[in-house]
């Protein structure tokens, strides 16, 4: 569940337990009050542990998470009451921190970074390249790659203020200024870290042992930043109400709770139909190319075909790569990151063909240090539905699953450029036509 830019999470909810046991908590003489209110809540608690059943059993797994948040909201608010949850949700806040979410900032912080570093190196009259992600200088390539973006510096910021938020009962005022520094901080933290590397490669030609292992000078400059930051901030001392708790608390909640995982316990593993994608219908087109086309794609997918063929006049490459879940925890839609390397290809823009092959997404990219470019055009096939977007691809599995075609095709389909693409993007969509739709 937890990846790297996640491992602190379990100490985070740790940190949200004892925080939550600091509280003060008394006990009331009074049980929950059956008010319509309270019979509304219940049935939103039953609908939502189904609704997270459903997510949970099509692995569609973002929902889910933030479902959990939502659930223990109302699990609290009926088993005990309105104002427990309400003194505990700023607590039940620190779930998010724990959930992989974040991930989805990596391409705008790697993006964000570039632009910025670039600016820094720029000003300081450095003799060097800047290409996209690279920085090219005399003595070698700096590559601000994913692991580069400063995700993990923004998220700890980011939990760091809201800790100090929680701690000191910052007001709405000073909470939001709180978050702002520390959305800065963790942002300002990566830009510095990167541009003294820039520096330091430039300075020893390459050759200090910081260009291979810079992990520890990272988490060093962030340190350097984020301890006086939190050692200056305002420190309140306001006393905390008691949590007031029922004697008899609801237990008719815990029933609805556990609607959603007594399903997915019980819930039989999906047959695995068979995959009926392949390119075959493409067979007459196939021609014998020596010249590599477009660039080599990086997929976790295993399962794949290949074919060159010419159509219109243009030399196309396309894989297929296909997946079936054999369990019911596994995802008819896998996770795909980014197939092509950007350290290599750097994406230009986006460009639409025409109304007919809006199902795939289009786009040039060029080869870094170079003018060469290629155009890649890609297609999500989730049972019968064809789309152009990943996202999409995820909700389209719901239908899949619920009429048993649960195969999934990823179409991606590549030319190289002669110039500037533009004839190449004049004939590519009536090419694209002929390639689409590889089961039929």
């Amino acid at each position: 569940m937890w990846d790297q830019d996640l491992a602190h999470a379990l100490p985070t909810l740790a940190v949200m337990f004892f925080l939550l046991a600091q509280r003060n908590f008394s006990k009331t003489t009074t049980s929950v009050f059956k008010t319509p209110w309270y019979w509304l809540q219940l049935i939103a608690l039953g609908a939502c542990s189904f609704l997270w059943y459903l997510f949970e059993s099509l692995s569609i797994s973002l929902p889910a998470y933030l479902l959990i948040v939502v659930i223990l909201c109302l699990f609290i608010s009926t088993s005990l009451s309105a104002k427990v949850m309400f003194a505990t949700i700023p607590y039940l806040g620190l779930i998010i921190f724990t959930i992989p979410i974040w991930s989805e900032l990596t391409t705008l912080l790697v993006e964000l970074s570039s632009k910025m570093v670039g600016y820094a190196v720029k000003l300081s009259g450095l003799t060097a390249l800047i290409d996209g992600s690279s920085i090219f200088l005399p003595s070698g390539t700096i590559y601000i790659a994913d692991g580069c973006s400063g995700l993990r510096y923004l998220t700890i910021a980011l939990l760091m203020g809201y800790l100090l938020i929680l701690i000191n009962q910052y007001n709405w005022q000073r909470a939001i200024t709180t978050i702002v520094i520390a959305t800065l901080l963790g942002l300002f933290a990566n830009w510095l870290r990167i541009y003294l590397l820039v520096l330091i490669g430039y300075h020893t030609e390459m050759k200090s042992s910081m260009m291979q292992d810079h992990e520890t000078f990272g988490w060093i400059v962030f340190t350097c930043i984020l301890l006086p930051s939190i050692y200056f901030s305002p420190i309140s001392k306001q006393i905390r109400p008691n949590i007031e708790i029922p004697l008899r608390p609801s237990w008719l909640a815990s029933l609805l709770l556990m609607i959603g995982p007594a399903l997915l316990l019980l819930s039989p593993a999906p047959i695995t139909n068979h995959q009926p994608l392949n390119l075959k219908h493409l067979d007459n087109y196939i021609i014998h190319n020596q010249t590599p086309i477009g660039a080599r794609l990086i997929s976790d997918i295993p399962t794949r075909e290949k074919r060159v063929v010419m159509i219109d006049g243009l030399n196309i490459q396309i894989d297929l790569f296909t997946h079936a879940p054999k369990s019911k925890r596994e995802e008819v839609v896998p996770y795909i990151a980014s197939m092509i390397d950007s350290a290599i290809w750097n994406k230009e823009k986006k460009v639409i063909l025409d109304s007919q092959t809006e199902n795939f997404e289009t786009e040039i990219y060029k080869r870094i240090g170079s003018t060469a470019r290629i155009v890649v055009a890609k297609q999500y096939i989730v049972g019968h539905h064809y789309t152009d977007k990943y996202l999409n691809a995820k909700l389209l599995q719901i239908i899949a699953k619920a009429s048993g075609d649960s195969y999934f095709g990823l179409l991606v389909s590549q030319v190289n450029c002669a110039t500037n693409c533009e004839k190449e993007i004049s004939t590519f969509g009536s090419a694209l036509k002929v390639i689409s739709k590889p089961q039929e």
